[in-house]
């Protein structure tokens, strides 16, 4: 039988592999990104782009916006829950975020293909799992196979978010994907929110438009809802990721919780690697969604 001190040894030996390996897998992701960067721009005027299949799938907020009403906790340590977005279709990445030891919350496409792996072998680390659940937006962009969209009627929605579901097994909660168009109607989240009666699901509202009232409907329906706090790169510079993430824990320190969004972009993957650091440098706890609702739903009982 190993000694504890050994057992120690062996954790943070193990950390430390999974954070190596995610600044691997973040120059890969850089070198990748910014290959496919310099192929856009090679393009002369007139020409069609080249399709990019392994460009990341991204949000389409156009400006982060905050939420409207501040949850603010007293009495307790602070706390910040980090979701991670679009995780799926690089299975290499997902794997490192399980290895990481960072009490992440991942957020699953349910289209990828590996999405059913991916999230078995995430709650099996302890880390928590979210459906990212794609919704009509403003535009063009497509978000998806079996996204929502505001002219389901219930049977409709109900048969595409079970579907959703059964492609990320052991989910708490969902956050949309994209949703700019549909997180903005009431009807049409009321809908959602009917579908998902009972369910016990934590639903947090990405605020991809900031006149969402996702969370709101949700809360009227008996769900648990929080919103997003902060993306974390939304503009991808590591100034920019390096600010974002100061922003975030100074808002936990403030109120006492916060909540992050994340993609899996190269200096994101890199950002996170001095995250644990920088949380206890600040005083803030890191914590999964279902941690921090539950903190939340106490002060707010006492």
């Amino acid at each position: 039988m190993s000694s504890p001190a050994t057992s120690v040894i062996h954790m943070a030996s193990a950390a430390a592999a999974a954070m190596l390996l995610l600044a691997g897998l973040a120059f890969q992701l850089g070198s990748r990104e910014a290959a496919e960067e310099g192929a856009l721009q090679a393009v002369s005027p007139g020409e069609a782009a080249p399709v990019l299949e392994s460009l990341p799938v991204v949000a389409d907020a156009a400006m982060p916006v905050l939420p409207e009403e501040t949850v603010v906790m007293s009495g307790v340590r602070p706390m910040l829950a980090v979701i991670i977005d679009d995780i799926g279709p690089d299975v290499a990445v997902a794997d490192a975020l399980v290895a990481s030891g960072l009490p992440l919350t991942l957020s699953i496409l349910p289209f990828a293909e590996a999405a059913p792996d991916i999230a078995l072998a995430a709650s099996a680390a302890g880390l928590e799992v979210f459906l990212h659940l794609p919704m009509e937006p403003v535009g063009l962009a497509d978000p998806g196979p079996n996204a929502l969209i505001r002219a389901h009627d219930i049977a409709e929605i109900a048969r595409r978010t079970g579907w959703a579901l059964s492609r990320v097994p052991g989910a708490t909660g969902f956050n949309n994907h994209m949703g700019s168009a549909m997180t903005t109607d009431r009807a049409a989240m009321a809908r959602v929110f009917a579908a998902l009666e009972g369910s016990g699901l934590i639903f947090v509202d990405s605020l991809t438009h900031q006149r969402s009232v996702a969370a709101a409907v949700a809360t009227g329906a008996g769900l648990t809802a929080l919103r997003r706090d902060v993306f974390l790169d939304h503009e991808r510079t590591p100034q920019a990721i390096d600010a974002a993430i100061g922003e975030a824990l100074d808002r936990a320190a403030a109120t006492g919780s916060a909540i992050a969004i994340g993609h899996p972009h190269a200096m994101t993957l890199a950002a996170l690697e001095g995250l644990a650091e920088r949380a206890e440098a600040a005083g803030v706890e890191l914590v999964t969604v279902s941690r921090l609702a539950e903190a939340r739903g106490r002060h707010q009982a006492s």
